[in-house]
């Protein structure tokens, strides 16, 4: 999916000093065409030693008045507005409570249609992400170094929605009951969980693998059986990398592509279960799934301590997960993967991808990543550094390390500095070496390479650039006779002379050809230079600031682009396309695509799509003239791109 979307994953930052023992009753009213979404129950947990004097509950702003009542506790209570929009209710008790205290709330308020994100209802579809939006109240615990968040917990929800709708939860049991005019569902959570509902017209099919799969469709042209087929081969395959998982099924949940278009959510992880818009499921991508289905250990099975590293333990080894997936299922693209990017997935989670935000000045230790950047450099360059030091431990130890942490630390959560222990004495010498190198700085290698060959010796002198650091690297010679020999070398000083064995005359010599160190690689460096300027305008838009977006991309058009080899006033405009589109402004959207279409360039990536948003465009204007030449432009790019972009099956619902 080459769209800017978020491939979000539904879990907390940093595991919590929780309060034990969280359990909710919550019934819930939902009709979509009357907008209503009316919640009600109770919740009870035990303080910790952490909450001895104050709790805060949160609670997304509703259509009328919250009730919020604390019972037989003596305390005060007052309101807040956090960053999200939500309000966070603050108790403070009037003495000091032991550890271990009962506590118990109950509430009811209609949170409505109200925005937000991971928060949509219209009159046919409804989603409430539980970690993007407190649509029931979330009960918040510190963590140790002083950041709050949601508090996972156990319980019984009933949902009651119109006879036509079916309201869709992960990683439960559930029990059905019908009336006239309506139907209960009553979902019971035994392990603890955020939750996230999602109810709309589904379709269910089932497939029994280790686990009963579940696909839910709205979708009568969704294959939910091969889906699930396939993602229950990745759900096994991770098991024996990563350990088991205690789930009791597995759901794959579809929601509508306006839904991902409007808020920006590509695809998400959820305890138990993946949520993917309807393009994402009509072919199944072994990128996408892997990455979301490796969420079930980093990030729901295993949840991090602290800040540091946050980012590494959540995104980046979801994204290791996932080149895993694609180096056994899908062998051919994993070089692709790794340098430029897996065919429909998002290109810029790969080298490349790494190396423009580095040429655009956006970069951070991996330790030590904030805001958008968990995503941006942990899907790319973070990835990449654990699959590096996967390679240098060995994938046996490294993966044996990683089971043994699903084991010794799913419950009270993993530290950064605990996952650098483990890995290290799994190995059984020091890696301090490459932490320092990979993990607590900035950059990346770059190096230049010249050799000559004496008789049977090719003298191979290797100089790094900037920054020394201490590497493996691959050596691929070709002889004139066209047989190739791989030699592994190690460098770690400014200048390297080795000399090698050859068995006669070499044409060629290419180091690292692979590319399973990420580096300023000679092809990839100009194109990263010049698409940075695309980079910075699409960091603006991650970052929800489209006015500032639109004033660089303008500015660089203006100053104009010489010598334009990579399509970058192409991919300029675009932006500006899907900025305006985004702002409901179809008319300029429209005229930003047709410039991108005149450029000298494009990058072929983007053009598939491009055409494809004209197409949407005119969809909705009834021109049927650019609908049919824009769908078949589509089909026809994205042929050209080994169909990256599946624009048969896309532009067939607009033809509809």
């Amino acid at each position: 999916m080459r769209r800017l979307i978020t491939l979000v994953c539904l879990l907390s930052s940093g595991l919590l000093a929780a309060q034990q023992k969280l359990d909710y009753q919550l019934q819930l009213q939902v009709d979509p065409e009357k907008k209503i979404f009316a919640v009600q129950g109770s919740l009870t947990f035990e303080t910790s030693a952490s909450s001895a004097d104050s709790v805060t509950i949160v609670i997304s702003k509703g259509k009328g008045t919250t009730q919020l009542q604390l019972r037989g506790i003596a305390a005060t209570m007052y309101t807040s507005t956090n960053s999200s929009g939500d309000i966070a209710y603050h108790w403070r008790f009037k003495h000091s409570l032991p550890a271990g205290t009962s506590l118990y709330f109950s509430y009811a308020y209609d949170r409505g249609d109200a925005p937000s994100f991971q928060f949509y209802l219209d009159s046919s579809f409804c989603m409430a992400g539980g970690y993007g939006s407190a649509w029931y109240p979330q009960v918040m615990s510190r963590a140790e170094d002083g950041t709050d968040n949601y508090t996972r917990g156990t319980g019984t929800l009933r949902v009651t929605t119109p006879q036509h709708l079916m309201p869709v939860m992960a990683a439960s049991t559930f029990k059905t009951t019908t009336a006239p005019l309506a139907q209960t569902f009553e979902f019971h959570y035994a392990q603890p969980d955020i939750f996230s509902l999602y109810i709309g017209n589904y379709t269910r099919q089932e497939y029994q693998g280790r686990l009963p799969f579940y696909t839910y469709c709205l979708s009568k042209t969704i294959n939910g059986s091969d889906i699930s087929r396939k993602a229950a081969s990745v759900l096994d395959y991770l098991s024996g990398e990563f350990g088991p998982l205690a789930i009791p099924n597995f759901s794959i949940i579809e929601f509508p592509e306006k839904v991902s278009e409007l808020t920006g959510i590509g695809g998400a992880s959820i305890l138990g279960g993946v949520v993917m818009p309807t393009g994402a499921l009509r072919e199944f991508n072994y990128a996408l799934f892997g990455h979301e289905i490796g969420h079930q250990w980093w990030g729901n099975k295993i949840l991090s301590k602290g800040s540091a590293g946050a980012d590494l333990l959540s995104e980046g080894m979801a994204q290791y997960g996932s080149l895993q997936v694609v180096q056994h299922f899908d062998s051919t693209h994993a070089v692709d993967y790794r340098k430029t990017g897996y065919p429909g997935y998002l290109r810029d989670q790969s080298g490349l991808g790494y190396l423009k935000n580095a040429a655009a000045g956006n970069d951070e230790p991996l330790v030590a990543l904030t805001g958008s950047n968990g995503h941006i450099l942990g899907d790319s360059k973070g990835f990449l550094a654990l699959e590096l030091l996967s390679n240098i431990t060995g994938k046996q130890v490294f993966h044996k390390a990683l089971r043994n942490i699903g084991e010794k630390y799913s419950h009270d959560g993993l530290t950064w500095k605990n996952f650098l222990q483990e890995i290290s004495t799994a190995y059984g010498s020091s890696l301090e070496w490459f932490y320092q190198q990979w993990f607590e700085r900035t950059g990346v290698p770059a190096w230049q390479s010249s050799w000559q060959q004496q008789n049977n010796t090719l003298q191979l002198t290797l100089t790094q650039k900037d920054s020394i650091y201490r590497l493996p690297l691959e050596v691929l010679i070709t002889y004139r006779n066209g047989t190739i020999a791989l030699q592994h070398i190690t460098i770690q000083e400014h200048t390297t002379q080795l000399q090698l064995p050859v068995n006669g005359p070499v044409t060629t010599v290419q180091i690292d050809p692979y590319f399973k160190v990420l580096h300023w690689d000679d092809s990839l460096t100009p194109i990263a230079i010049a698409q940075s300027k695309v980079i910075q305008v699409l960091n603006l838009r991650i970052q929800q600031k489209p006015e500032e977006a639109m004033a660089l991309a303008k500015s660089y058009l203006q100053a104009g682009i010489p010598g334009d080899h990579y399509g970058v006033e192409f991919s300029l405009y675009y932006q500006l396309g899907r900025i305006t589109a985004t702002q409901n402004k179809p008319d300029e959207a429209l005229a930003y695509y047709q410039h991108a279409l005149q450029s000298v360039s494009r990058a072929p990536e983007l053009l598939a799509y491009t055409y494809y948003r004209i197409a949407q465009l005119a969809s909705a204007k009834n021109d049927t003239t650019l609908l049919q030449w824009a769908c078949n432009n589509a089909i026809t790019a994205d042929e050209a791109n080994q169909k990256a972009d599946g624009m048969e099956a896309k532009t067939m619902l607009l033809r509809k």
